[in-house]
């Protein structure tokens, strides 16, 4: 078997260009069959899949048909890896002898988009005994041995070919097939389920929500589970996250009838690291129904598990765990909004009532300094705002009296956002025609960047932008408590004009809107956020949401959710939800009737908000109808 493929950065493929001229190139009429289930993969699962009652359907293909050309076999052969029944008993029948009893798929995992772009060549041997038959589409993303999905680069191309020879009762057989998978996107939304496995933020106060794919099987789920958790996360979000279980430990991990007993291989550690891994394991476990009790054992010790006996950890999963909760937040959040340019906010005892409206104390609420945007901190305590014009970032508290004070300025600024260690992250315009305008200004510029703690960068940039470059630009601030500015490395960006930055509530992550690149308007990325030795990173951009044309606006609605506003080819714009596993659809939330949206902000088990472009406040509680609440714009949660 021989693959190979080329890639360049940018936005995951559609079928075209290279693809399609090799396509025509072959003579072939791309009409390749969809395989209808997916594999068992050891490294991303093994046998490991849904329990009883997941809904997901186990596919069990019939075998290659007497007199089957090499084509035909080959296309039964891509269909029978969607069944990992019997450890992929159907697919081996496809394969002679000594390749079936050898063959172990490594783990990976190519996808491609569908039938209509694998193309399928067949060349029989001269002999008549051998052939050689080609796989060839672009790739949409790699399922790797962790379970991650990861999207493919633009130009990516899956380039497989297999060989195969005729058996002793004269039928075409696979003599080398390919050491990992190829499935469709309608393979991987059959045969995995996407689960999340649960890490600490950097101060280990809020759990991260690390999305992988589990092939679905019979009753492995909750057992392969917890040893991806024991063994770490995965290799994008390693940096940014924290585990309880030591890097070192094993886990024996047995189930029986809705109770999980894990045995850590390591020492047992405090306190804290003692509720750490437990709040893991509840967290991770919880996702399956059918688990209802978990015992933990440490190096012969057993831990305790809050909760009642025989409670479904679905359900029951709170009290002490709720305080790391993957939401990142402990409270009931306010939302607030802007009118005659004050800044209002809006509370609610619950989803049934409608929101009321109070004016914030101090400079915010006075609206004597105009803004063009504005974020609230996750404690509520402070507010940030871009001023008008764009070259000036001010700071105030939400105390009677207060007033801002200027943290950056003699910059083009473009967006703003808190974390959750209460650091305010601020986008910087540095294309041709960004930064000062003026001698004042760009002292300004100057006097903050004497105070600015750089970066650990192998190239730190000028303090402001020259304006003598025709290339897009961006340069992302880091102001620690929301006056200490660190300039941050975010080397995906720095070469693309950014319209959004928002930073996870748990601090791990930033979703970005920026230019494509390619004049097809704007897309959707997440980045992991790295803390080191006093610099900062943000790096590993993926994209998200790729089947919307463009994303305007973007909120964090979770741990592992965005709600965006975007639309599809020449529709109007509308709100959508959008996972962050990377594969699984975006969800339409609608929009309000009569009017376009222009804003969207989310937070969790809140209502989503939207502005309309006739400074209307809309929510939702249900996805699907949409009410209007106030008369303002900009409306934000904190974050």
């Amino acid at each position: 078997m021989r693959t190979g493929n080329t890639a360049t950065r940018g936005r995951p493929p559609r079928l075209g260009g290279a693809v399609a001229a090799a396509v025509l190139a072959l003579g072939l009429s791309a009409c390749a069959t969809v395989p209808s289930g997916g594999p068992v993969v050891e490294g991303a699962g093994g046998d490991a899949g849904s329990a009883s009652g997941s809904g997901y359907v186990r596919q069990i293909p019939p075998g290659p048909q007497p007199g089957v050309d090499p084509e035909g076999l080959v296309r039964g052969f891509l269909k029978s890896m969607g069944s990992f029944e019997e450890n992929h008993s159907a697919a081996r029948e496809y394969l002679a002898p000594e390749a079936g009893a050898n063959w172990v798929p490594n783990g990976r995992v190519l996808v491609y988009e569908d039938s209509d772009k694998l193309a399928v060549d067949t060349q029989v041997g001269d002999d008549g005994e051998t052939a050689t038959v080609r796989l060839l589409s672009s790739q949409m993303a790699t399922i790797d041995n962790s379970g991650q999905y990861l999207p493919a680069d633009a130009g990516q191309v899956i380039d497989v070919t297999l060989e195969l020879v005729r058996d002793d009762e004269d039928q075409w057989r696979i003599s080398d097939p390919p050491d990992h998978l190829v499935l469709s996107r309608g393979d991987v939304d059959l045969a995995y389920r996407p689960l999340n496995l649960y890490f600490f933020n950097r101060d280990r106060s809020t759990l991260v929500p690390d999305p992988v794919f589990l092939p679905v099987s019979s009753d492995r789920s909750a057992t392969r589970l917890v040893k991806m958790l024991v063994d770490g996360p995965t290799s994008w979000l390693d940096a940014a996250v924290r585990s309880s279980f030591p890097e070192e430990a094993t886990a024996d991990v047995a189930y029986d009838a809705g109770n999980v007993t894990v045995e850590v291989d390591s020492a047992s550690g405090g306190a804290k690291q003692r509720f750490g891994m437990g709040a893991q394991l509840v967290w991770t476990l919880r996702q399956l129904p059918e688990v209802q009790e978990v015992t933990l054992r440490v190096d012969g010790h057993e831990i305790e598990i809050p909760g009642d006996e025989g409670e479904n950890l679905l359900t029951g999963a709170g009290g002490d765990w709720d305080s790391v909760n993957p939401s990142g937040v402990t409270g009931n959040l306010r939302a607030y909004f802007v009118r005659d340019g004050q800044m209002w906010s809006l509370e609610s005892d619950s989803q049934e009532t409608k929101p009321q409206e109070a004016r914030v104390p101090g400079a915010a609420g006075r609206g004597d300094v105009a803004l063009e945007q504005h974020a609230v901190s996750l404690d509520e305590d402070q507010v940030a705002g871009i001023r008008a014009g764009g070259k000036e970032v001010v700071v105030t508290t939400t105390d009677e009296g207060s007033e801002y004070a200027t943290v950056l300025a003699g910059g083009d600024y473009t967006s703003l956002s808190w974390d959750g260690y209460g650091n305010l992250w601020v986008t910087e315009d540095t294309t041709e025609g960004g930064g000062a305008e003026n001698p004042q200004q760009q002292e300004e510029s100057e006097s903050v960047a004497e105070d600015t703690e750089r970066g650990d960068m192998a190239s730190s940039p000028s303090p402001s932008p020259s304006g003598d470059g025709a290339d897009p630009g961006t340069r992302v601030w880091m102001l620690r408590d929301g006056t200490d500015p660190v300039e941050v490395d975010a080397p995906d960006l720095a070469d693309t004009a950014v319209s959004k930055i928002r930073l996870s509530r748990d601090g791990t992550r930033a979703a970005v809107l920026s230019d494509d690149g390619d004049g097809g308007g704007t897309e959707l990325t997440v980045g992991r956020v790295v803390h080191f030795d006093g610099s900062v990173t943000v790096s590993g951009e993926l994209p998200l949401a790729t089947e919307l044309e463009e994303v305007t606006d973007v909120s964090w609605r979770g741990g592992d959710q965005l709600a965006v506003l975007g639309r599809v080819e020449d529709d109007a714009a509308q709100g959508y939800l959008v996972s962050l596993d990377g594969s699984t659809e975006t969800t339409s939330v609608s929009a309000p009737a009569g009017t376009d949206m222009v804003g969207v902000t989310a937070a969790p088990g809140l209502p989503l908000l939207s502005s309309t472009e006739d400074d209307q406040i809309w929510m939702t509680n249900d996805r699907i109808t949409w009410q209007r609440v106030v008369v303002g714009t900009n409306p934000v949660y904190p974050g």
